[in-house]
């Protein structure tokens, strides 16, 4: 069983994740289904609160609790996965993320594959009803035991793989400590033209750029600084001032663009 999955992109740059544990995923799934649980009882507390009502509506009243527990179980798992860059709350606690065999973010329809087949991956049940069940995950484990990249049903089916996270480089670590002041922070315009314009791809190509160029010979390094500025003055429509080199125009452009990544996820906007 591997550890770790490595992806190569069309830059030719290679990069390594290491693949979440069976223990860890476990435990993230028990957080997970706890929260869903008591959002469940909440539910139907509601719905016997409205009991007075059943002799009027009684039957729609069941179908409306049924097809809320139906959507806030799998719901739940989906919409988490989509929007919250490949973590649920429990995932996230757990330092777990899931992506898609490229290396990419999944999309809304891989979430809702890979938990559609969680009703699977959860069996033999320990107790279910209706749509709503506790497993043991038996199939799931298994299947991710034997699996060389630890892969459930589930994500077998949507191409996905759950991996461990990586703890996120802060803006400061681009650029050298008497370096600080980036002229180019205050420009708007520039930091929606980043957004827009700059692929994550090519996000992580320019930041694996910066945090090791004292690892490159002098030559190698001119070379890729000086192409990496000329390509992203092309792509953000940006001119680079004369006093500013290649390199340090490029460290400005990549703190930027971690600057913006971190104000999304403090306002919860999905990258």
């Amino acid at each position: 069983m591997q550890n770790e999955h490595r992806v190569l992109t069309p830059e030719s740059v290679e990069f390594v994740y290491e693949l979440g544990g069976l223990g860890s995923r476990m435990a993230a799934v028990l957080i997970d289904h706890l929260i869903v649980f008591m959002a469940l009882l909440a539910l139907w507390f509601a719905g016997c609160l409205l009991a007075g009502l059943a002799m009027l509506f009684g039957g729609a009243i069941v179908a409306v609790a049924l097809a809320g527990s139906f959507l806030l179980y799998f719901g739940y798992f989906v919409y988490f996965e989509w929007r919250w860059n490949g973590q649920t709350p429990g995932k996230r606690i757990m330092d777990l993320r899931v992506i898609d065999d490229r290396g990419m973010n999944i999309d809304a329809f891989q979430a809702l594959t890979r938990n559609l087949f969680r009703a699977v991956d959860m069996m033999p049940f320990l107790f279910a009803l209706d749509y709503i069940a506790v497993g043991f995950y038996a199939i799931g484990g298994i299947a991710a035991w034997l699996s060389p990249r630890q892969k459930r049903l589930g994500d077998w089916a949507a191409g996905t793989l759950v991996v461990r996270t990586r703890k996120r480089v802060m803006p400061s670590a681009i650029i050298a400590p008497n370096e600080k002041y980036n002229s180019l922070q205050e420009d708007g315009a520039l930091r929606q033209r980043i957004k827009r314009n700059l692929t994550l791809p090519e996000r992580e190509v320019l930041l694996q750029l910066c945090l090791r160029r004292n690892e490159l010979e002098f030559d190698a390094r001119q070379s890729l600084f000086t192409n990496a500025a000329a390509f992203l003055e092309e792509r953000l429509e940006a001119t680079r001032e004369p006093f500013m080199s290649e390199e340090k125009f490029v460290q400005n452009i990549v703190a930027v663009a971690l600057d913006e990544g971190h104000q999304n996820r403090a306002l919860g906007v999905r990258r």
